[in-house]
């Protein structure tokens, strides 16, 4: 087979084939000696910096031009660096002005839009995540970068112009506020990605975000009621919110858990765990862990039977509403709270705190520290005190990482859990299935 001919030169063909060049040219804090001139000594904070410019001839070649210029405090500032130290350029900062520089001969740079502030890109930023989260991140997370990010202090701001001495300063605001570590861990996991879109968006030249720091002042909480104090809390309910409150100290059910069960999630000696209200609408729980089956020891499940035989409702009715004549077919968690569970442990004289002030008789008025997360935690405390087993104890709060057998046989209680939930329940207590037969129908 006879070869083919050509009537060029292959060799030109690379000359005419665009190509991306990449350089980082060179950055000294002197300038050196150049045929008559002698080598010079740049004053501190100073660089001067050395790269090539490809020109592209008419004929497809192209030339390579050698390019010089002395990097400056005010240069970098044009470029929106170093605006955050009054000390003398740091090498590292010319060397990102050195980076522009040759991005903007190459026609790559894009100025940053000096007109986006930081709650223009927050809401870009929730617009396209809050797609990719469930129900509880979108809650969460969209109501801390709302509320703390595009409405908070610095939303306003331009986001080219916020330095990260601005940022650090803003996150000490809330340090010495006092703020829970959950929530400065928030603030700084979605700060940093906003500013990661900015980046990425050319909105940005640098990230001022990577070394930002916060550690809480205030102290964790590992409060949890005693047994003593949960027989107190008890002794001054009845009705629904006596089985509302049992529930949530011996099954540790989180309170938007406990207000989506239905009258149909009652199996037996079982609670079907499987939906969360959220901002008033039925949704998952909260992890894939949380759907199960909890065990109801013997004497609750004759308290809870009791209530489900004396009130009226449907299989798929909330297993705990508001009562007749309410809009709401179920219970508001913090609503319920506020009006009946922090009441009913100052009537019972449980974690109490002294405001200083006093009512119109002159008495002192006290608040409580029990909440929802104050019971859970005291379930997770008393029951693992009998349990003496950890699995045990993470099976029964449906924790986020159980063990390769909860999570492929959720249903299936183990008997150690059985006993464990048995001896809490005796070590409140409870006798109710001797006094529940006598009663009148719960209202």
């Amino acid at each position: 087979m006879p070869l083919a001919v050509v009537s060029f030169d292959v060799k030109d063909i690379g000359k005419h084939m665009p190509r991306r060049r990449f350089q980082r040219g060179t950055l000294r804090a002197t300038v050196p000696a150049h045929g008559n001139r002698p080598q010079r000594k740049l004053p501190r904070g100073e660089y001067w910096a050395q790269w090539f410019q490809y020109i592209a001839r008419s004929d497809g070649s192209e030339k390579r031009r050698r390019r010089e210029k002395i990097i400056t405090r005010e240069l970098a500032e044009k470029f929106g660096i170093a605006k955050d130290y009054t000390d003398p350029l740091a090498k590292s900062d010319a060397q990102r002005v050195l980076d522009l520089l040759i991005a903007q001969e190459a026609g790559t740079y894009v100025p940053p839009d000096t007109a986006a502030t930081l709650a223009m890109v927050g809401k870009e930023y929730l617009a396209l995540n809050e797609p990719n989260w469930g129900p509880h991140m979108v809650r969460s997370a969209g109501n801390l970068v709302t509320k703390h990010i595009i409405n908070g202090a610095i939303g306003g701001r331009h986001i080219a112009e916020i330095t990260e001495v601005d940022l650090q300063r803003w996150i000490n605001g809330y340090v010495n506020a006092g703020a829970s570590q959950s929530l400065l861990k928030g603030l700084l996991l979605h700060t940093r990605a906003i500013w990661r879109h900015s980046r990425k968006k050319k909105i940005i030249t640098e990230n001022p975000t990577e070394d930002l720091r916060a550690k809480s002042k205030r102290r964790v909480s590992e409060r949890y009621l005693s047994v003593d104090e949960c027989q107190g809390l008890l002794s001054v309910l009845a009705g629904r919110d006596h089985l509302i409150i049992r529930i949530a100290i011996q099954l540790g059910l989180r309170p938007e858990e406990l207000f989506a069960l239905r009258r149909d999630d009652v199996q037996g000696d079982q609670l079907r765990i499987d939906e969360a209200l959220i901002d008033g609408q039925p949704g998952p729980v909260k992890t894939a862990a949380s759907a199960a089956f909890v065990y109801i020891p013997p004497d609750l499940a004759v308290e809870l039977q009791y209530w489900l035989e004396r009130s009226d409702g449907e299989p798929k009715d909330y297993l705990f509403g508001p009562g007749r004549g309410r809009p709401a077919n179920f219970l508001n968690a913090n609503n319920y709270r506020k009006r009946v569970l922090q009441p009913a442990a100052i009537r019972a004289k449980v974690g109490l705190i002294d405001t200083g002030k006093q009512d119109e008789n002159g008495k002192p008025l006290f608040k409580t520290d029990v909440d929802f997360r104050v019971l859970r935690r005291t379930c997770a405390t008393l029951f693992g005190d009998v349990a003496k087993d950890p699995k045990s104890t993470q099976a029964q709060l449906r924790h986020a990482d159980p063990s390769i057998t909860l999570k492929h046989y959720q249903k299936a209680i183990p008997a150690t859990v059985k006993a464990a939930a048995r001896a809490f329940e005796a070590r409140l207590g409870f006798n109710y299935s001797e006094q529940v037969l006598n009663r009148p129908k719960i209202q």
